[in-house]
């Protein structure tokens, strides 16, 4: 198999990036899954030639509509015809929970079959001018996408989880530098891939890990199922920074701290580690992010000089991850007034903490959180959006993940005023394990009390869900939904319902 890179090639002015030989014709497998959508934009526009499948639910989705616009070729169902004999590689998400037609054909045909990991790990490789690198055990969607945006010169590409509201989740820019979000949490993982889709090895240019500009890392904790403990987590975050020249650490987290200690006891010749925090000690000092009701206006001194920048995003700490990035691009050279300026047009990514509508006085508004710790932040600042009631619709995200995080997932509903707990995501159609959601109903009991919360069950003689919400929720109250699987459709179906309460929600909602 060809493992060799091809020549940089020009469209007009601009110069494309390098895309590796290994992922020139390459097949991704559900394409339009978050994290798999920004690669796919990235390999087309590149110049790659990409096919990609989709669930048959998702053949309507604006999503499918723009990678096809991008140039993806774009085939409905998971059928092992679609991966053909002049494929150069397989990528596949890490969702696929059980044997999967096109992972078989490409065990069949002897292609490489690579996670979405190592194929940011073969792009950042050959990232003309360096990669820049958004990592973590989780929350790190909100600072990638600002990073991206506020590098957005024209030069700079991306490979998103999240695109930014109104924006793309993979753009090839001029091939100088690319911003990649290195965190796993791109879809609901319940299982490791089956040995036998793992036979070959990986080409030799991926068994040497990317050099990247620059890392911005933002937390290091225990992340089921891809990081078991709080070590595996942090092990993970060292052995990126490690390969970093600048290592931007927010001090507001813990975790992190203990990275940096390491980092400090066996430094990396020439690493340059840079705190931001609100701490005045931090190499970046955010001064206290001022909400104004419509956006959070702050001040960062960097060398002795002090930088304002207003960020319209809801969140102090959605706030907090956009001065993370912020600094990154100060340290990395950036002009700051250019950078105050795409600051000031970045809303924070696509369904998090953003209004789906209002009827009749009721507020629902969206959250992509899947950890506990992301689920407790936005249940804090969705608190801060309403004198009314705080209702929360929680979906859990994966049996995997729930089962080892439902006692902190249930009690991230702290302050909540009523919870409606919807059936754990997951991909799995069987599983052995109890449900845990149970979990997370005990412990949000016991932090609420029996009274806020409940459960949604189906049955002919039960209320849908929406109902429940109907005649919980009154003027003035906020309905925060949180999850990404059913819960993307939730709100929508939720606005409809109060809207029009006795007639029967329309199936494409």
């Amino acid at each position: 198999m060809d493992t060799t890179t091809r020549p940089e090639t020009v469209v007009g002015t601009q110069a494309l990036p390098v895309v590796p030989g290994l992922l020139a014709a390459v097949h991704l497998v559900d394409v339009a899954t978050p994290g798999m959508e920004g690669l796919a934009r990235w390999l087309a526009e590149a110049g790659a030639d990409v096919t990609g499948s989709i669930r048959e639910a998702d053949q309507h989705s604006p999503v499918v509509a723009a990678l096809e616009a991008t140039g993806v070729r774009v085939l409905v169902g998971f059928e092992a015809g679609h991966v053909r004999t002049d494929r150069t590689a397989v990528v596949w998400s890490g969702v696929v929970a059980g044997p999967h037609p096109e992972l078989d054909r490409a065990q069949v045909l002897r292609l490489p079959i690579l996670p979405r990991a190592l194929a940011l790990k073969a792009i950042s490789v050959q990232a003309a001018s360096g990669a820049v690198a958004v990592g973590g055990s989780h929350s790190t969607a909100t600072a990638a996408a600002a990073l991206a945006h506020v590098l957005d010169d024209g030069q700079t590409g991306w490979v998103l989880t999240a695109p930014a509201r109104d924006g793309v989740a993979g753009n090839a820019g001029g091939g100088s530098r690319i911003v990649v979000d290195l965190c796993p949490d791109a879809g609901t993982h319940e299982a490791a891939p089956p040995a036998a889709w793992q036979h070959r090895p990986a080409p030799h240019f991926l068994h040497t890990e990317p050099k990247f500009t620059a890392a911005l890392i933002l937390a290091t904790s225990a992340n089921a199922p891809h990081f078991e403990d709080n070590i595996a987590g942090l092990d993970a975050a060292e052995r990126l920074a490690r390969n970093a020249r600048v290592v931007v650490l927010p001090t507001w987290d813990i975790s992190v701290a203990n990275l940096r200690e390491r980092l400090g006891d066996r430094p990396v010749p020439g690493q340059r580690v840079v705190t931001v925090g609100t701490d005045p000690a931090s190499t970046v000092w955010i001064m206290t992010p001022r909400w104004t009701g419509e956006d959070f206006r702050v001040v960062l001194r960097y060398q002795e000089r002090d930088h304002a920048f207003v960020l319209p995003v809801a969140g102090r700490h959605h706030a907090l991850a956009v001065c993370a990035a912020i600094a990154t691009a100060l340290v990395l050279g950036e002009e700051p007034q250019a950078v105050a300026d795409r600051a000031a047009s970045f809303r924070g990514v696509e369904r998090s903490l953003s209004t789906v509508g209002t009827q009749r006085g009721i507020a629902v508004v969206n959250s992509r959180a899947r950890h506990p710790r992301e689920v407790a932040q936005d249940v804090e600042a969705a608190r801060m959006l309403t004198e009314g009631s705080l209702l929360v619709v929680l979906e859990p995200d994966g049996i995997a993940r729930t089962n080892e995080h439902a006692a902190d997932l249930g009690a991230a509903l702290k302050g909540v005023d009523h919870a409606l707990l919807l059936p754990v995501s997951t991909t799995l159609s069987h599983h052995t394990v109890p449900d845990p959601l149970d979990v997370v109903e005990q412990a949000a009991r016991r932090m609420l009390g029996d009274g806020k919360v409940q459960r949604a069950r189906s049955g002919p003689r039960e209320p849908g869900p929406e109902q429940r919400i109907g005649e919980l929720a009154a003027e003035g109250d906020l309905v925060l939904v949180v999850g990404t699987g059913q819960a993307e459709r939730f709100g929508a179906r939720l606005l409809f319902h109060l809207a029009a309460p006795a007639a029967p929600i329309p199936q494409h909602l």
